[in-house]
C-alpha cells in the first residue's frame, strides 16, 4: 500500500473512529431517558443498570456504524479538499478512484464484520437484554404483554404465539409445530388459549397432520383442545427469542415453520434481510459520501456536515417505512429491506460518475 492511501485511510479511520464514539456516547443518554422512568419504578440498583447498557451497546453500535461511515468520509475528505490536499494529489497524476478505492475495500470488509457483529452478538446481547427487562418486571408481578413469541419446548416441539399476556395467563394466534417422535409431523393452530402450569386450555383452533413435503394430509377442527406442554409458560419465556433476538439461521428455521401452517412470516422475513442490509448500509454510504465531500465548497464544511446529518435522518426514514411496509405486505421483505440502500447507491454512483468526469 502506498503512503498516501495509509495517509488517507489512517485521515478516514480516526474520524470513523471519533464519530462512533461520539454517538455512540449520545444513544447510551437517549437509551436512559427513555427507561428512566422504568427503571425508578423498579429500583434498579446501579449495577443493574450498567448491565442493562451492556447488553444494550451492541445494538446501538449497529444504529452508529452508518452514520460513522458517513461522517468519517465526509470529515476525512473534506478536511483533505478543504486544505487543497485533495487538489494537489490529483494534479500529481493521481485520479479521484485511484486515492479513494482503498477506502472504499477497507469499509467493505468493515461491513462484513458488522454483518457477522450483528448476526451473533447483537442477537445475543437482545436476548440477554430482554431477559433480564423480564427479571425487573417479574419482580413486581405487574402485567406485561409480549408479542411475535417463538420458542423450542419440550419433544422437539417448536411454538409461536402472536400475543401473550403474562399476568392473565392468557394467549392468542397460537401455532404449535410437531415433527420429532412422530411418523408425520403434527400441527396446531389456535385463536386463543389459557395457561394452566403445563396445561395450555386452546380455543378455537384446528389439528393438522401433515406429510413429509409438509403438505396437508388431514384437518380436524375443536372449539376446546387441552394440550400438555411440559412445563410452565414462564420457563418458555425465559428462554423465548423474538425476532431481533435471532441469528439469520434462527430466523429461517422459523420462517419455514411458519410458511408451513400458513402464518404471516413477514415480520421475520424483513429482519431476516435487514441484517445483512443494515451492516452494507456503510458501503452504500460510503459512495455517497465520496463525491458529496468532494464537491462541497472549500469553505462549506459545516453545510458538508449538515447534509450528512440530513442524509443520515433520511436513510433511517426510508428504512423504517419500507419495514413497516414490508411487515404490512405491501412490498416484498427482500425489497422493503433493500430499496433504502438501493437508492442512496444510485444516486452516490451517479455523483461519483460526474465527479470521475
Amino acid at each position: 500500500m502506498r503512503i498516501i492511501h495509509r495517509y488517507f485511510l489512517r485521515e478516514y479511520l480516526t474520524q470513523f473512529l471519533f464519530c462512533t464514539a461520539g454517538f455512540l456516547i449520545l444513544l447510551i443518554g437517549n437509551f436512559l431517558f427513555e427507561i428512566s422512568n422504568f427503571l425508578v419504578d423498579k429500583r434498579a440498583s446501579f449495577s443493574m443498570i450498567c448491565l442493562l447498557v451492556y447488553y444494550q451497546i451492541p445494538y446501538l453500535l449497529m444504529d452508529v456504524f452508518p452514520a460513522a461511515v458517513l461522517f468519517g468520509v465526509f470529515l476525512s475528505v473534506g478536511r483533505l479538499s478543504k486544505d487543497r490536499e485533495m487538489d494537489v494529489l490529483r494534479t500529481s497524476g493521481l485520479s479521484f478512484p485511484s486515492l479513494t478505492y482503498p477506502l472504499l475495500i477497507v469499509t467493505f470488509f468493515m461491513c462484513i464484520g458488522a454483518f457477522y457483529f450483528n448476526d451473533i452478538a447483537v442477537a445475543a446481547a437482545n436476548h440477554r437484554y430482554e431477559q433480564e427487562i423480564r427479571k425487573l418486571v417479574y419482580k413486581d408481578f405487574i402485567p406485561f404483554v409480549q408479542e411475535n413469541i417463538v420458542f423450542k419446548g419440550p419433544e422437539g416441539r417448536f411454538f409461536y404465539l402472536r400475543r401473550v399476556n403474562e399476568r392473565e395467563q392468557e394467549v392468542e394466534g397460537v401455532m404449535i409445530y410437531q415433527s420429532q417422535g412422530r411418523k408425520f409431523p403434527l400441527m396446531i393452530t389456535a385463536a386463543s388459549g389459557r395457561i394452566e402450569e403445563q396445561w395450555w386450555r386452546l380455543k378455537n383452533g384446528q389439528y393438522y397432520e401433515l406429510d413429509n413435503n409438509g403438505s396437508i394430509t388431514a384437518v380436524a377442527s375443536f372449539e376446546e383442545l387441552v394440550e400438555d406442554v411440559g412445563e410452565d409458560l414462564s420457563f418458555f419465556l425465559g428462554t423465548s427469542k423474538g425476532a431481533e433476538e435471532m441469528s439469520r439461521a434462527e430466523l429461517k428455521k422459523n420462517m419455514e415453520i411458519f410458511e408451513k401452517s400458513g402464518l404471516s412470516i413477514s415480520s421475520y422475513a424483513v429482519t431476516y434481510h435487514l441484517k445483512v442490509a443494515i451492516p452494507f448500509a456503510g458501503l452504500i454510504l460510503a459512495f455517497l459520501g465520496l463525491p458529496f465531500s468532494s464537491l462541497m465548497p472549500r469553505n462549506g464544511r459545516v453545510w458538508g456536515l449538515v447534509i450528512s446529518l440530513l442524509l443520515i435522518m433520511v436513510y433511517f426514514f426510508t428504512t423504517v417505512l419500507f419495514r413497516e411496509m414490508g411487515i404490512s405486505g405491501v412490498i416484498l421483505p427482500f425489497w422493503a429491506a433493500w430499496i433504502p440502500n438501493v437508492f442512496f447507491l444510485a444516486i452516490g454512483l451517479v455523483l461519483l460518475f460526474r465527479l470521475i468526469k
